[in-house]
């Protein structure tokens, strides 16, 4: 009969000794999983960035759509002459880009009203998104031929007036400050009869 108080016999101590080293990790077995574990991390954390570049390009090619789409608009719905009868600089040729164009940008909460010089207006893309872009719009307008549809450099009067073409486009470079910055651009064409 064994007692409460004797020794562990020598067997029992080395079958203990078997039975923790199976249960246990290793150094080499930790720091495998580590490795592993920060693979993991580190590639979840890269499709997470990508798909916010992702999303951030998309915003600043909506708001771009819709900056342009707006002065075409209004190219389409403003009268062309003043009350002396003076073309509007909007509707004048196209050697001066930014001429005629007026844009708001919100500068620190403050709205600025921006006007077109002739290389082009300079509007800010994602003012509320706090990582703005600094965009470039310009204007292209030509008289077109109403017979055939193409674009010549007089108007050509018929008895409803003479038909213009406005391109608007925008340019600004995506990721911001970055070296391997791309130039994106978007155009809207639009066309009007002026009577």
């Amino acid at each position: 009969m064994l007692s409460m108080n004797s020794a562990p016999s020598q067997g029992s101590s080395s079958w203990l000794r078997r039975s923790s080293a199976k249960r246990a990790f290793t150094l080499v077995e930790t720091m495998i999983a580590t490795v592993l574990l920060s693979m993991i991390i580190l590639s979840i954390l890269a499709v997470l960035i990508g798909s916010y570049r992702v999303a951030a390009k998309a915003r600043y090619n909506d708001h771009a759509r819709y900056v342009i789409k707006s002065l075409a608009d209004q190219f389409l719905t403003q009268q062309t002459t003043d009350s002396s009868a003076d073309t509007l600089p909007l509707f004048q040729d196209s050697s001066a880009t930014g001429t005629g164009m007026t844009w708001t940008n919100n500068v620190g909460g403050t709205p600025v009203v921006v006007t077109g010089t002739p290389s082009g207006l300079s509007v800010i893309l994602g003012d509320n998104t706090g990582a703005p872009l600094q965009a470039n719009v310009t204007r292209t307008v030509w008289y077109l031929d109403a017979a055939n549809g193409t674009v010549t450099s007089v108007p050509q009067n018929a008895s409803a007036g003479y038909m213009l073409r406005g391109d608007f486009t925008i340019q600004y470079s995506f990721p911001p400050g970055s070296p391997q910055a791309n130039i994106l651009s978007q155009t809207v064409t639009v066309v009007r009869a002026v009577p």
